[in-house]
């Protein structure tokens, strides 16, 4: 080659003849952003997690054996009550309280359960009462743990 200046079209197509570098100034640059931003956001979520939860975890249930009382009667009459409950709690180690605790939530039923009358059980606001009430004795036996709902599974007066 001689010491000729060179044309622009010249200059063109040599320029487009070199190798590309895949990471030039830009590239790089811009990889580095786009790692920096993801390893904050992998950390900031590894942060704000609550230790130990999982996100499939969801609420657990406890059966209760079923419960036969006496309600108590006006007129000298037997009305009984055969209930059966399933109670939902948030964890496991919650669900292990409440299994632990059986004993005591049972008594704490029958003694409630003992107490009503057959006007107490009528109609969809009477079970709302009972499942309130159920569910007030339950967190108070296995108190710090809880329960955080009583579900229904029979309710039969006869």
């Amino acid at each position: 080659m001689t010491n000729e200046a060179m044309t622009g079209d010249d200059y063109a197509a040599r320029t487009a003849a070199l190798p590309r570098r895949a990471l030039s100034g830009r590239n790089l640059t811009f990889a580095l952003v786009l790692l920096l931003v993801a390893g904050a956001a992998i950390l900031a979520v590894m942060r704000f997690a609550p230790a130990g939860a999982s996100p499939a975890a969801g609420p657990q249930y406890v059966e209760v054996p079923d419960i036969m009382v006496n309600l108590a009667g006006d007129n000298g009459t037997s009305n009984y009550l055969k209930v059966r409950v399933m109670l939902e709690v948030p964890s496991a180690a919650d669900g292990r309280a409440v299994e632990a605790h059986l004993p005591a939530i049972l008594d704490g039923f029958q003694g409630y359960l003992r107490t009503l009358g057959p006007r107490d059980l009528s109609g969809s606001a009477g079970t709302f009462r009972v499942k309130e009430a159920l569910l007030r004795r339950v967190n108070l036996a296995v108190h710090p743990a809880r329960a955080s709902d009583v579900l229904i599974q029979e309710m039969i007066q006869q």
